[in-house]
């Protein structure tokens, strides 16, 4: 979700992992796993209607009946079969791994709870469950990596960048440097981290890695652009790389926000058409759980994606500031 929350994430795990061996660290941390009060507003800037929604109904596919309806709902509304199949195999890897993590607790028939953000606590404990106490040395997949895998088929990129133009490869300041070791791993530096291996359930071609960073390749703006501003850049830089999407039954949602002179996808996600309403599928953060969440209107989509943005910002007593919400390349 928010490339400077991870990197700090990454940096305190690697400060663990190059100190330790392979046992497992304690920690002492609650079951924070709680809904927030409904009471997050969504900025009066942004010009869409505050919604005072008090319920979320929603999975982390934790049972064999709600892994069944997620497959159903997905290709249902269309996306191939191979692309739903991986990305369940990557829900199950995650849930096998991280079901006892003590930060939260995975659900697994859908359920309906009080508010519109679900908590599932600090980034550091998931990170040593994750590489520590399953003995892991590559990443788990972001939630940018899978809304691209449903979401390719309708996403067309007729002028890709080239590979050594991926923005993931300078540490000090690729955007999407993480991006860049879960799809190629990363050598070991002396005194600072270990080597990684690329996530091993991933089989991208080279053509699909071009075309996922020429589309979330971070784009440069003046700083403290307005709403209109970042709109307007992405819509001539996604024009100039020939950028284009099918309409559809599902879409890849987008919440871009700005950090300097630099604009991103800082969350992604998969928003698909069901009966009475939507069904929003997300990686939540890197090393968070899977979420399949059910809404009755758009407004509601957004609200929720605002509120979770804003949770993820306030650990660090940060703001998200400006930001759009994009389906496909139109303003949601």
């Amino acid at each position: 979700m928010y490339k400077k929350n991870f990197c700090l994430c990454v940096f305190l795990i690697l400060l663990l992992c190059s100190a330790c061996g392979n046992t497992e660290i304690p920690f002492t941390t609650e079951d924070n796993q709680e809904s927030s009060q409904a009471s997050d507003e969504v900025p009066s800037n942004q010009n869409i209607d505050v919604v005072f929604q008090d319920k979320l109904t929603y999975s982390n596919l934790d049972s064999e009946s709600s892994m069944s309806e997620i497959r159903d709902i997905l290709t249902k509304a269309g996306i191939q079969t191979n692309h739903v199949d991986t990305v369940l195999s990557w829900v199950t890897d995650y849930n096998d791994s991280m079901r006892e993590c003590p930060s939260f607790s995975l659900i697994g028939d859908f359920v309906t709870v009080d508010g519109m953000t679900v908590d599932y606590g600090e980034y550091p404990p998931m990170s040593v469950w994750w590489y520590k106490h399953n003995n892991r040395n590559y990443h788990d997949v972001l939630c940018r990596i899978v809304a691209y895998e449903l979401n390719h088929d309708n996403i067309s990129a007729g002028n890709v960048i080239k590979e050594e133009n991926f923005d993931c490869w300078d540490e000090n300041t690729a955007w999407l440097y993480t991006d860049g070791d879960i799809l190629f791993g990363r050598e070991a530096v002396e005194g600072e981290h270990k080597a990684y291996v690329p996530f091993p359930l991933i089989e991208w071609s080279k053509d699909m890695q071009a075309e996922y960073f020429t589309l979330f390749n971070p784009i440069h703006i003046t700083e403290q652009c307005s709403e209109q501003e970042m709109f307007q850049a992405i819509q001539e830089k996604w024009n100039e790389q020939e950028i284009s999407f099918k309409e559809s039954t599902f879409s890849l949602i987008t919440f871009w926000t700005q950090s300097g002179d630099r604009i991103c996808a800082s969350h992604a996600a998969t928003l698909i058409e069901i009966d009475n309403g939507y069904l929003l599928f997300e990686k939540t953060n890197p090393e968070s759980p899977y979420a399949a969440t059910k809404f009755s209107s758009i407004d509601e989509v957004k609200q929720y994606l605002y509120n979770m943005m804003k949770l993820d910002y306030s650990r660090y007593n940060d703001q998200i500031g400006t930001y759009i919400i994009l389906q496909n390349d139109t303003l949601l």
